[in-house]
């Protein structure tokens, strides 16, 4: 009995003492994020962009004046817009505060059915570089993106979402400076990601970190390597990746060359899952020159109506949207060593599909879609005798478990 009991209080205190070392660590992590020198640039950059995100965020326009457009302008900005009637206005006005004027602001209206349509119908009538494209129905960000870059005529191509904002006034002409100057195809810069409080500009990038527990801030960096199919790392309070759109300055003629190999056929399916990654990885591997430049240029504001956290009404949509994906990727993968770990890594997204109990209610088209996809992969020649052995265990028993002859 005095052995059980002893025996109870040993385990208890390892249980304490595990709680306590990992709360230690956490602690000093965050202490390390705000006090040693190497990420003090985060927050000095946030405290430098605060007037100028103050006047983004109140709406105002610093050359209060009519901005005529240009015939030939050096950059085009791609909004696409869903139900954003409250943020809409801010993010444009980053893009009109900027101290480059030469630039057109597309806008790609996604069948809002707030009062989006009226907001941007009024900043167009005082700035004339605004476009509006409007879909006849809803198709999501991928296909509004890849529209908006198809009728761009700027020599470069920058993302921002509806809900976010440039972080300063020199952050499009520094990114094209830079790109001529190297001859880039692309180039990808650094992001703060926040979860705001409810005062952005009275609160420290610190307040708004210690309220989540999301990374505060996304970091690119070139020694991990521009791979946008390779998980992303967390770092403390950090996240390493590079899969997204918006911290880049993409010449528009590789990104049209991409858009068009894609096909509209392809990309105006109803694919609203991963639709990042894959126009960078099928950007990564058209590029011939890319670089990394250690400067923040844009915030990343993950509010509850954020256009990033919209959720699927439908298994199904999910399982086409991660097909049609798949199909894409493998389609501009390079013919390489390093493709195989590819191949074999978006394997696991087809056969996680079969889980689902949609197959069988799959028209033809994506069913013989699927099917390709697989052999694709499978009998790739760079995929190893015992990976293809591997995956074909896999398919076969995830297809028996299910009961599913996808071979009909």
């Amino acid at each position: 009995m005095e052995k059980n009991i002893i025996l109870l209080l040993v385990i208890k205190t390892v249980f304490i003492l595990n709680i306590f070392f990992a709360l230690s660590k956490s602690i000093i992590l965050r202490k390390q994020l705000f006090h040693d020198e190497k990420y003090q640039d985060i927050n000095d950059s946030f405290n430098k962009a605060k007037d100028f995100l103050d006047k983004c965020l109140r709406g105002i326009l610093i050359r209060n004046r009519i901005i005529n457009s240009s015939k030939n302008p050096i950059a085009s900005v791609i909004i696409p817009i869903f139900n954003t009637e409250k943020t809409i206005e801010r993010a444009i006005r980053s893009v009109q505060n900027q101290n480059i004027e030469n630039l057109e602001i597309i806008l790609v209206n996604d069948f809002s059915i707030d009062n989006t349509s009226l907001v941007i119908e009024d900043l167009k009538k005082i700035d004339t570089r605004i476009k509006i494209i409007n879909n006849k129905k809803n198709k999501g960000t991928l296909y509004s993106r890849c529209i908006g870059v198809l009728s761009a005529i700027g020599e470069y191509i920058f993302h921002l979402d509806s809900d976010d904002l440039f972080l300063d006034k020199d952050i499009i002409s520094t990114m094209i400076n830079i790109t001529l100057i190297g001859n880039f195809d692309f180039i990808s810069f650094r992001a703060i990601n926040i979860f705001p409080s409810k005062n952005i500009l009275n609160s420290t990038i610190k307040d708004n970190m210690m309220a989540n527990n999301n990374p505060i801030q996304i970091l690119f960096q070139p020694e991990l390597g521009l791979y946008p199919l390779r998980p992303s790392n967390k770092l403390g309070d950090y996240e390493v990746n590079d899969n997204y759109v918006w911290n880049k300055c993409i010449k528009s003629k590789v990104y049209r060359k991409v858009l068009n190999k894609i096909t509209k056929s392809k990309f105006s399916r109803y694919m609203r899952y991963e639709e990042d990654r894959l126009i960078v990885y099928v950007l990564f591997n058209e590029a011939r020159l890319m670089k990394y430049v250690g400067k923040y240029g844009i915030l990343i504001i993950k509010g509850k109506g954020s256009i990033t956290r919209r959720k699927f009404k439908k298994k199904k949509e999910y399982f086409l949207s991660i097909l049609y994906f798949v199909d894409i990727i493998i389609d501009f993968s390079k013919k390489s060593f390093e493709n195989r770990k590819v191949l074999i890594y978006i394997m696991t997204y087809l056969l996680k599909m079969l889980k689902f109990n949609h197959f069988s209610k799959l028209k033809e088209y994506d069913k013989k879609l699927f099917i390709s996809c697989i052999n694709r992969i499978i009998y790739n020649e760079y995929v190893s005798k015992a990976d293809k052995v591997k995956m074909i265990d896999w398919t076969l028993s995830l297809i028996y478990k299910k009961k599913l002859n996808i071979y009909k």
